[in-house]
């Protein structure tokens, strides 16, 4: 059995799970807040008829917009979660390194 290719790809699976940790903070985040904005600028918005309007409405639309940001965030087009992640990289780094040495 060749164990030489196995030891190749360890340190590599082990990098990228600390840059696929901060891509998913940030895109957590991203949407979380789109999600947030989403739900401040639909306060004012009436339930109409055209989707049943009342409480059911009501009580689902924070759902929705949760599921917006969500699709937001992973369209990635605003780049929030990019910023975050840079940080949450940045920040990863700076403390594994101090807990090397």
């Amino acid at each position: 059995m060749d164990i030489s290719s196995l030891s190749m790809t360890a340190p590599t699976a082990k990098s990228a799970t600390p840059n696929r940790a901060a891509e998913k903070a940030g895109q957590e985040f991203e949407a979380l807040m789109v999600g947030q904005m989403l739900e401040s600028m639909f306060a004012g918005v009436e339930t109409g008829s055209a989707f049943g309007g009342g409480q059911g409405e009501r009580t689902w639309r924070s759902f929705m917009l949760q599921e917006y940001g969500k699709a937001i965030a992973e369209a990635g087009t605003l780049g929030i979660g990019r910023m975050v992640e840079a940080d949450v990289a940045r920040l990863y780094g700076q403390t594994s390194e101090g807990t090397k040495g």
